[in-house]
């Protein structure tokens, strides 16, 4: 016989059905999540469902694991900022050996992949770590036209020339019948559409109305991703078992600190979740247009 003997299922989450019910659990082992953007929050996020004992994982990312990203990425080693090792690979690692029994698929395409979009129709709960405004856009589009749970999340660390440290972030739930990303404020559609076509990026930021350096490294630390990753699966694990009253928009301030809960309806008139919108359309609706195109060849 084997030395080592396997964990009961029991076992492992007895401290946590204690507290949310083996319904609870049910649900949670029942669940197909999916993970967009496995960096700093994204790996604590998949790390966190794995504990949980989530039913089935997917995981999506199109970079790879760089020297820079292991001050904060959940499981990552220097091996794999060597080797190039994909990020949602490393996610997937680190799940399978907190829980073997837990099927987990990496994807290393971006969202904004139409064949990677359409995947995800399968998950029953969506998390977004992910930059940028396009990504949000295409993550909001899967969740109003399938229905689907959306948790988006975001961190943000800043300091004015005279002012403190400013370390906040933001977790957005968005929920079917409910106020979309859009409503709350959570993407621009201007800045989508700019994003989704690099040669308009480019022509922008040359006539001076960008003025962002988008090679300037973001400032981002652990104990940030973890706060923000503590209260996204906290939402999350209440759409499965409603242990509070929802909450569709949670300012995450580490400064103060403080958790300030804010509420909102749903737009009537919202260009995303409105009534020209493919709202719970499912495959009825085709799929957006995601796919980034390719930038012009060079004039020789």
């Amino acid at each position: 016989m084997h030395a080592v003997s396997l964990v009961r299922h029991a076992d492992r989450h007895d401290r946590q059905i204690r507290a949310f019910g083996r319904h609870g659990q049910h649900r949670l082992r029942a669940t197909t999540a999916a993970v967009v953007g496995a960096g700093g929050i994204g790996s604590l996020i998949a790390q966190g469902l794995a504990h949980l004992g989530i039913g089935r994982l997917i995981v999506v990312d199109p970079d790879v694991v760089e020297a820079t990203n292991l001050n904060r990425l959940a499981g990552a080693t220097p091996d794999d900022a060597r080797d190039g090792t994909p990020k949602a690979e490393a996610a997937a690692r680190t799940v399978r050996r907190i829980d073997p029994r837990i099927p987990v698929q990496a994807m290393t395409e971006g969202i904004l992949d139409t064949d990677a979009w359409l995947s995800l129709r399968c998950a029953d709960l969506i998390f977004g770590a992910v930059d940028g405004h396009a990504p949000r856009w295409a993550l909001n589009t899967l969740a109003v036209q399938y229905a689907r749970p959306y948790v988006d999340t975001g961190a943000e660390i800043t300091r004015d020339a005279a002012g403190p440290l400013d370390v906040s972030g933001h977790v957005t739930t968005v929920t079917p019948g409910g106020p979309c990303l859009l409503c709350l404020s959570g993407y621009d559609p201007s800045a989508a559409s700019t994003e989704l076509d690099p040669a308009l990026t480019t022509a922008k930021r040359n006539a001076g109305y960008l003025r962002d350096d988008p090679g300037e490294p973001t400032p981002s630390v652990i104990f940030l991703n973890q706060a923000i990753a503590g209260v996204a699966l906290g939402e999350a694990l209440n759409l499965l078992t409603g242990w509070h009253q929802p909450r569709p928009y949670t300012l995450i301030d580490l400064s103060r600190p403080a958790l300030t809960p804010i509420d909102a309806e749903r737009q009537p008139d919202c260009p995303a979740c409105g009534p020209d919108s493919a709202r719970a359309e499912g495959d009825a609706a085709p799929p957006p247009h995601l796919t980034i195109p390719a930038p012009p060849p060079p004039h020789i």
